[in-house]
């Protein structure tokens, strides 16, 4: 019985380890292959030098700049034949300004050849100011909007700049193909929330929100509904001694369902991001 116990126990291990050593290699790949899709994507791109050296230039009377370690790229479980990306479209070169504009493209490429399938194109849909855009990242999770069509997500961080008034913010898109082309039918979710204001030593008072997005048994015009389930947390710190306590303050949970309306998932203002 131990050995069999022993065994079953190993065999578990190592087909762990082997999923793990997939994902890995599957991570490892879409990474390799991104200089050949993204020549795909935007024909005559070219490594810039100088001021522009690490950067890829678009072609055209237009030129967008990709760093190339902000493309986010995954291999979509739920379709491996398919490998998606999130573009950063710098309008400027140099980065770190006051104020910087890019486009968001999401694409959709063949996983075993550098073929585009599908994609979407958002103009001037990135901007930093005194809140900056921080990472971008692909969500693969299930999201089944009916028998035979499932949505991805792209995830964007907003952080702010000044310390009195620390900001983050993560806003949800989802996308699904479209012929040819992806469609957005979610825009601008706020999943993640963390803003406060304090007096930069202790004394202040701050709010985490955090939410979860879950498909609805019921549908409108074809399409399942969305659950948005949200946590919101407020608390405070005070000064007591030469000690700084947090403090909370209040803390409720609630669920929303989103419908779509035919065309997209109408996302009430107290749920949108900036």
């Amino acid at each position: 019985m131990r050995t069999t116990a022993h065994r079953t126990v190993l065999s578990l291990s190592l087909s762990l380890v082997a999923l793990i050593v997939s994902a890995d290699a599957v991570a490892a790949d879409c990474a390799s292959r991104l200089p050949e899709l993204l020549q795909a994507a935007y024909p005559g791109a070219r490594e810039g030098s100088g001021d522009e050296e690490g950067l890829l230039r678009t072609a055209g009377a237009q030129p967008r700049w990709i760093q190339i370690d902000e493309v986010a790229c995954k291999v979509w479980p739920a379709s491996p034949d398919k490998t998606l990306l999130a573009v950063r479209l710098r309008h400027q070169a140099a980065s770190g300004l006051e104020v910087e504009s890019a486009d968001l493209e999401v694409l959709v490429a063949d996983s075993a050849q550098p073929r585009i399938a599908q994609r979407y194109r958002e103009d001037d849909a990135l901007q930093s100011d005194a809140i900056r855009i921080g990472s971008i990242a692909l969500d693969t999770a299930r999201y089944r909007l009916n028998e035979t069509t499932a949505a991805f997500g792209v995830r964007i961080d907003y952080n702010g700049s000044s310390r009195a008034n620390p900001y983050g913010s993560t806003q949800l898109n989802l996308y699904v193909a479209d012929g040819d082309s992806l469609r957005p039918v979610l825009r601008k979710l706020e999943v993640a929330l963390d803003r406060g204001e304090w007096d930069t030593n202790c004394a202040g008072e701050f709010e985490t929100v955090k939410r979860t997005v879950a498909i609805d048994a019921k549908r409108d015009r074809g399409y399942a509904g969305l659950r948005i389930a949200s946590v919101e947390e407020a608390r405070r710190s005070v000064a007591k001694g030469d000690d700084c306590t947090e403090l909370p303050v209040s803390k409720r949970q609630r669920v929303a369902r989103l419908a779509f309306d035919g065309r997209q998932y109408t996302v009430p203002a107290d749920l949108r991001g900036l």
